[in-house]
């Protein structure tokens, strides 16, 4: 039985919660969430009592020593990641994490990768971010598919989410209902954007073999008009956002990964475009669902997480993994 800490309490903290509740692979032994401190985890997540106080920090869950591994669901880039992996080397405790930058830390932050690596194997335990996207749509699948093409010439993959299905920090996150310059404020500030799609087009180019020289990355808006209605947003606002990451080598686009997160959007999907040797064209209709995906991922990861060598890891350097 493994013996798991969580970390956050937030929404996809509580599904995490509810997602390992009854199974006897895992056990949770500590909780940590500032805005919960003293109550019952269990009940914090809409279960039955579980005997288990939240405390207000990941140092006073990590303190316990208790955990195999902790899931840290709280932040979003990798230098908040550090101290926290630090605590967990200290610990002995692995950390798999919804960390959308830590999906590939060596991209766009390489001497906090280093850092955390080097906590990690000093610490005996392995480090991991991962989550439905980045870690599994847009990076992990698509290479999985390409293992069964002899050559590969690029690939492309499309992700298009409906955003009035999904909870309001993600419509917030792709700026609907604001002005066209309220948008293009909020995109320079790094307040707006999807977290992580250049880090699964990097991931990319790694599986492929074929690290590329640039990632080219476009953020620009979705606008509601009259001839394309967007469920209560105004004509002229922003219903949402288009976002692309393009993987080039030589100056020639290896890897192209297009997504579109808006209010109504139409025909939401997940498809995946291989020009190869076979060619391959596999569509997921309606979508992977972004947050039940993104619990998925987390826990099944566990045991493969603790089983691995210690430092920092990408998805491409676990085995595949079934089901909790």
């Amino acid at each position: 039985m493994k013996r798991v800490a969580v970390i956050g309490l937030g929404a996809i903290g509580r599904e995490v919660m509810k997602a390992l509740d009854g199974l006897t692979s895992v056990q949770v032994v500590a909780v940590a969430d500032p805005a919960f401190v003293g109550r019952d985890a269990g009940e914090v997540a809409g279960l039955r009592p579980s005997g288990v106080p939240v405390v207000a920090s990941a140092a006073e869950a990590l303190k316990l020593g208790a955990a195999d591994v902790a899931l840290v669901l709280t932040v979003s880039g990798t230098a908040e990641m550090l101290p926290i992996v630090e605590l967990a080397a200290a610990a002995r405790t692995n950390v798999v994490s919804s960390c959308e930058d830590l999906a590939y830390a060596d991209w766009a932050t390489p001497d906090v990768a280093r850092q955390i690596d080097e906590l990690a194997i000093s610490g005996g335990i392995t480090v991991l971010g991962t989550g439905v996207n980045p870690g599994f749509v847009m990076d992990r699948l698509p290479l999985q598919l390409a293992g069964a093409c002899v050559r590969v010439n690029g690939i492309r993959v499309e992700r298009v989410v409906d955003a009035a299905k999904r909870r309001g920090p993600l419509r917030a996150k792709v700026g609907a209902d604001l002005t066209p310059e309220e948008f293009a404020a909020g995109v320079a500030a790094k307040r707006l954007g999807h977290r992580g799609l250049p880090e699964s087009c990097a991931l990319l180019g790694v599986g492929l073999r074929l690290p590329f020289d640039e990632v080219v990355s476009r953020i620009e808006p979705v606008i509601a008009t009259l001839e394309s209605p967007r469920a209560g947003i105004a004509p002229g606002r922003v219903a949402g956002l288009r976002q692309s990451a393009v993987g080039l080598r030589g100056g020639r686009e290896i890897a192209r990964l297009d997504l579109e997160m808006s209010v109504a959007a139409p025909d939401p999907h997940d498809r995946i475009r291989i020009d190869g040797d076979p060619p391959l064209d596999v569509l997921i209709v309606g979508g992977t669902h972004g947050d039940r995906g993104t619990v998925g991922t987390i826990i099944n990861a566990i045991p493969a997480v603790v089983a691995a060598a210690p430092g920092l890891k990408t998805v491409l350097d676990l085995p595949l993994y079934g089901v909790l």
